[in-house]
């Protein structure tokens, strides 16, 4: 059913493994052909959708899993909250979270990929929703065989096949009661839209993965030939001049893969994102999954937005986090470093974010408002309410990672400490 050495490249793999059939296939021939592949470990996930039923597929999974001797993890997510505090439908909010562990798995290398078992039927019906959508030429490509974080090993192999597969070994599988629901648009594309243009075109479903292969072939070649992004930190940057046509889009979209923003991106995101050159500087296109696309300047960032640190650290010495930052306050000198007498520092100074009213002594420089330092040092709006700062009341006394009060400057015979800052992984 799948073949042994296309992993060889991988040290470990982990199995997105639901109970139903066709992931449970793919568990069953891992656990066949063990001998000849990397180590592996199962994950599933319990969406707390379905009650009882729900439950019951993890604890089928977790069983399953015990009595074959593979390692597995149950994840419980909170979809419901999650889609409500973000607006999300059912099926995409659940997609988002499962991707965002995926992320994070690989990131932390836990894992070289994560395998799902996706196949051959489920890309024809994402062909079709894409193009329902006003997907562009990447959504035409269909479900990628391996995207660096997610590997599909199905993706050539039919329901049909996989259903044999599973009568001919006796595998074991649950049936998801919600399948049968026509609500969520991929049980309807399946159920009632495909069967219906099967009717008329007998060889669908083949014509639509042709069409996702002779895409993906453009769209490769396109990519080549486009305008590529600046990575910078979390950050993927392009220049405003290069949205429009094709290879702006395509960049786009290359642009948002490398930070892992380019799930459920759709045709009108890329409209608005096209019409960032005629907004005003600091404009911001909300996509899928809390990305954004920013016009800085002569530039669009595109980035996560993520919570600011609400909360206050009373300063010392060691190394502290503060949502995407971490800093480290210590008494020996570091590479780039910012230095500051120790005397000088407030006894009351405390680690925050900034806050309307603040106001700093930079060297070289009278007061000043901390949005207009900013401003001219070209600190992009969305950066600003992360940054760590070191304040007393509305003074600040240093911006971490970049510049400390004149009031902090060493003199001879001061104590000197060393003030660092940089993003958290």
């Amino acid at each position: 059913m799948i073949y042994a050495g296309e992993f060889s490249g991988f040290k470990k793999v982990i199995l997105a493994v639901s109970g139903g059939k066709d992931s449970m296939c793919m568990l069953h021939w891992f656990i066949s052909n063990a001998g000849k592949l990397p180590p592996f470990a199962v994950l599933n996930f319990e969406h707390g959708l379905r009650g009882k039923e729900s439950y019951g597929d993890s604890k089928f999974v977790k069983d399953y899993c015990l009595e074959k001797g593979v390692d597995c993890d149950v994840v419980r997510l909170d979809c419901k909250g999650f889609c409500k505090l973000h607006g999300y439908g059912t099926e995409q909010g659940a997609r988002i979270l499962r991707r965002r562990e995926f992320e994070r798995i690989v990131k932390c290398n836990l894992a070289d990929r994560v395998l799902t078992a996706h196949h051959a039927d489920d890309n024809a019906e994402s062909i079709l929703m894409h193009i329902f959508r006003g997907s562009g030429l990447k959504g035409l490509c269909g479900i990628p065989r391996d995207d660096g974080v997610v590997y599909r090993p199905l993706i050539d192999i039919s329901s049909e096949q996989i259903s044999a597969y599973a009568e001919q070994n006796f595998v074991p599988y649950r049936v998801d009661s919600s399948n049968a629901d026509t609500s969520y648009t991929r049980n309807y594309v399946r159920q009632e839209l495909l069967p219906a243009i099967e009717k008329r075109f007998p060889n669908a479903r083949a014509g639509i993965s042709m069409l996702g292969k002779r895409a993906a072939q453009a769209y490769e070649y396109i990519a080549a030939n486009s305008p590529k992004a600046t990575l910078t930190g979390r950050e993927a940057i392009l220049p405003l001049s290069v949205l429009h046509g094709v290879t702006g889009e395509t960049a786009v979209f290359e642009a948002l893969g490398k930070i892992g923003g380019r799930v459920d991106v759709t045709g009108d995101h890329i409209a608005a994102i096209f019409a960032l050159p005629e907004c005003e500087n600091g404009a911001v296109v909300c996509l899928p999954s809390a990305y954004r696309a920013c016009r800085v300047g002569d530039e669009v960032h595109f980035y996560r937005e993520t919570p600011v640190f609400g909360g206050e650290i009373p300063f010392g010495i060691g190394s502290f986090g503060m949502g995407e930052y971490e800093v480290t306050v210590s008494k020996s000198k570091t590479e780039g470093a910012l230095r500051a007498s120790r005397a000088a520092i407030p006894i009351n100074a405390v680690w925050r974010t900034r806050r309307e009213g603040d106001y700093f002594l930079p060297f070289g420089g009278g007061r000043r408002s901390l949005g207009d330092w900013f401003t001219d040092k070209k600190v992009p709006r969305y950066v600003r309410a992360h940054i760590p700062v070191l304040a007393d009341g509305r003074e600040i006394y240093a911006v971490a990672g970049m510049e400390i009060s004149k009031k902090l400057k060493v003199e001879e015979g001061d104590e000197v400490l060393y003030i660092s800052a940089g993003m958290t992984t």
